[in-house]
């Protein structure tokens, strides 16, 4: 009989030891740091619908594995709260304020272990990253070292209502292969005909779709020496159109799109298309009362860039181990047997969190051949991670959220006429270098 994992959760979204980093504030729980018992890990995760239980999930299998002694203590934390604090102890020297594996945003995780030399292990001695999507471990590695290990995939594809476009007059087939003006069209026919929004996003805030773009290229903000790369990059200059486009006809109701508006414009039926990543499909099917109506292809092509591929990634994010954790031989024990090894631990999550992992072993498995009668009876994990093993690699860089910060601060001048598309990016540029010193 399978024993059960006398799991340690806590909810505490702490502060980290020193008020005076905050002006104030309460001391963290103990509970949310590692802890001296050889048995137990403690992990910093943010998501109570998907990362963390799942990690639940990773702990339990580890006690099955024959670690019976084993408990793991997961602390819910928001991906900003998890880099402060980070930051906070690396700075203030004060290992003890941290825990022993922590959830990383793929694309902070070249900044951090870049600025934060020593501070995560490295871990090629004892994982097998050939068994990984390339792209994920090209982003987890720094000169000759990999200091992160893949989780999830971000492998991103265009969900349509086949109703709506049926309506604007296209079939499935249509939809396959497009590009990004063809896209764009397709929308205006949607809203012509059908009187829906054809997305939801804020076009002067989607940056998103460019890094979409960009990643389907092999291409991002930066440059191979790492200097900013907006004015010349021939995804960026192209998808700004784009955005133009689709604020001019206003195809895309202006909300955030993964807050509540955003995902509610979509489970309401207000919009006909989502580009997004597989992890979305959860949000799409949760409207249960639109199963059948909806399908999915690869995101539209660049037209302008010769190394474009219909493949690319939004999200997705990866596990580091601190150096300075007390228990960091069973941290990457623990890592290497349940999420490098465990093609068992997949397929779970797979069915019961929608998680398609980056694993690829995992992939050939049984789970992954389920027919989602959503999507009328298509294959969508299959498809989804195949694409992902086609997903050009890209570095993102140590200032991936300042390059953002930048171009959004500029791309509505461009919208409203009052600078050109090399003006804006020369001045997305300028404040970009402004703001990292570069």
């Amino acid at each position: 009989m399978k024993k059960k994992l006398g799991l340690l959760f806590s909810s505490t979204l702490s502060l980290i030891l020193l008020a005076a980093c905050s002006g104030g504030g309460e001391e963290a729980s103990s509970e949310d740091f590692a802890s001296a018992d050889d048995n137990t890990l403690t992990v910093w995760a943010w998501d109570t619908n998907f990362n963390i239980p799942i990690m639940e999930k990773a702990g339990e299998y580890y006690v099955q594995d024959g670690n019976e002694e084993f408990k793991i203590n997961i602390v819910e934390m928001s991906n900003e709260d998890t880099k402060q604090k980070l930051v906070s102890g690396f700075t203030s020297g004060v290992s003890e304020g941290l825990p022993d594996i922590v959830l990383m945003d793929d694309y902070d995780v070249q900044n951090y272990i870049t600025n934060y030399e020593g501070k995560f292990t490295e871990l090629s001695e004892d994982i097998d990253f050939s068994q990984f999507a390339e792209y994920k471990v090209d982003n987890a590695t720094k000169d000759d070292g990999v200091y992160a290990l893949p989780f999830d995939s971000g492998s991103a594809g265009l969900y349509y209502r086949t109703d709506y476009l049926e309506e604007a007059g296209y079939s499935q087939e249509d939809m396959q292969d497009l590009t990004w003006s063809e896209f764009v069209q397709i929308g205006k026919d949607v809203k012509e005909k059908t009187g829906k929004w054809f997305v939801a996003f804020i076009p002067n805030r989607g940056t998103h779709y460019i890094q979409m773009a960009m990643q389907s290229a092999g291409l991002w903000y930066f440059d191979e020496n790492g200097d900013i790369y907006l004015k010349d990059n021939p995804a960026v200059r192209e998808m700004a159109e784009i955005l133009k486009e689709i604020e001019e006809n206003e195809l895309a109701k202006p909300v955030d799109y993964f807050a509540p508006e955003g995902i509610g414009a979509v489970t309401s039926g207000e919009v006909a298309a989502v580009n997004s990543a597989i992890w979305f499909s959860a949000t799409i099917r949760s409207a249960e009362d639109q199963a059948g109506k909806w399908a999915y292809t690869n995101v539209p092509q660049l037209e302008t860039v010769e190394t474009a591929t219909p493949y690319t990634n939004l999200g997705g994010a990866s596990w580091v181990i601190l150096e300075e954790s007390p228990n960091k031989d069973l941290a990457i024990d623990f890592m290497k047997t349940e999420f490098a090894g465990n093609d068992e631990f997949y397929q779970d999550i797979l069915v019961e969190n929608g998680a398609v992992g980056t694993y690829l072993p995992s992939q050939t498995g049984e789970a992954y051949q389920f027919e989602d009668p959503f999507f009328n009876d298509a294959p969508i994990y299959k498809d989804f991670s195949e694409w992902m093993a086609e997903i050009p690699g890209v570095d993102y860089g140590n200032n991936t959220q300042a390059a953002v910060d930048a171009l959004r601060s500029v791309l509505q001048g461009y919208f409203d006429g009052s600078m050109t598309l090399d003006e804006m990016l020369e001045k997305a540029e300028e404040t970009y270098t402004m703001q990292v010193g570069q």
